[in-house]
């Protein structure tokens, strides 16, 4: 879900003889940790799969009907041969204007995530000009829009998430048992087909999305906390498993991780997923998959997803 963050100032008069007193939030760990936006990111991302599946099944009846037209295109006469390319164009411009109107400006899509975005909104920008006043705060800055540093004493990023989440009730499991933290690392291409459609990427994403539904019972770092240091460190795109878990350690602090391998020949898919303990190393489970067809992947994902985080239940 596109997200857009609006820069909080606390109403002033800009003078001279006052210095102001300058907080910061990070808008990206906002989103991350409001409950709120999880649910409208499971939301929105069903709706785009639903249509997006949908553009799957019109694009495959383009191809099997070419298919089929240029297997029959010699012993077709000349009338049979024009109505089956005009079925063709036909279906073409059909996919097109479909695309239009789900994906395009203005589209259901754009529609769509404009509608649980403005009461969230008005709700974060509530919590940072709360929390704002009671510490004195004369501006708030957004550490994710261009901010290099900032001393922790000047950030409020934890206040307001603390606020916005009050409603859904305290954050430590039942026992004050900490909330295990999870990374979930883009998967390693393992061919150049897989290369060709960035599927690990692809698959990071897909389960990123997915445990957004499971962040009452465990903490999903940010997808972009750790790209961000991958690219820091210069790994490229197939992260070993050793260096996945040494970003796990420092700077993300993770309890575990999710990694895994993917390959791709024609419409088939294959990849081996991993669970692995950060401190002892170990893989605790693995789930090896082959789906036949693009569009079943994330569903695949998400119920191997599924299985590996009952697998982290069963071991608390």
């Amino acid at each position: 879900m596109k997200r857009f963050f609006t820069l909080i100032m606390i109403p002033l008069v800009l003078m001279v003889a006052k210095e102001m007193k300058i907080g910061f939030v990070n808008s990206n760990t906002v989103f991350e940790e409001y409950q709120a936006t999880a649910a409208a990111d499971i939301a929105f991302n069903e709706f785009v799969n639903m249509y997006r599946d949908s553009a799957a099944v019109l694009r495959n009846n383009i191809t099997v009907i070419n298919e089929e037209f240029e297997s029959q295109k010699l012993v077709l006469s000349e009338d049979a041969r024009l109505r089956k390319l005009d079925e063709i164009e036909s279906l073409k411009k059909t996919y097109d204007q479909f695309l239009q109107n789900i994906f395009g400006k203005g589209g259901k899509i754009e529609q769509k995530n404009d509608e649980p975005m403005a009461p969230l909104m008005k709700k974060i920008n509530e919590a940072v000009a709360k929390i704002a006043e009671q510490e004195g705060f004369d501006v708030v800055l957004d550490l994710s829009e261009g901010v290099f540093y900032a001393s922790s004493e000047l950030d409020i990023t934890n206040f307001v998430i603390d606020e916005l989440n009050l409603e859904y009730g305290p954050t430590v499991l039942p026992g004050s048992e900490l909330k295990k933290v999870i990374a979930i690392f883009p998967f390693r291409e393992e061919n150049s087909e897989a290369i060709a459609v960035v599927l690990g990427q692809t698959c990071q994403d897909e389960l990123y999305n997915a445990s957004l539904s499971f962040t009452q019972q465990f903490k999903i770092i940010n997808k972009i906390d750790i790209k961000s240091e991958i690219w820091r460190r210069g790994l490229g795109k197939n992260v070993p498993t050793e260096q996945a878990l040494q970003i796990a350690r420092t700077p993300l602090l993770a309890d575990y991780i999710i990694i895994g391998d993917v390959s791709k020949f024609t419409t088939k898919i294959e990849y081996t997923m991993y669970l692995i303990d950060v401190e002892s190393e170990e893989t605790v489970m693995k789930k090896t998959t082959t789906v036949t067809e693009e569009i079943k992947l994330n569903e695949s994902l998400k119920n191997d997803l599924i299985a590996l985080l009952q697998k982290i239940e069963e071991q608390q």
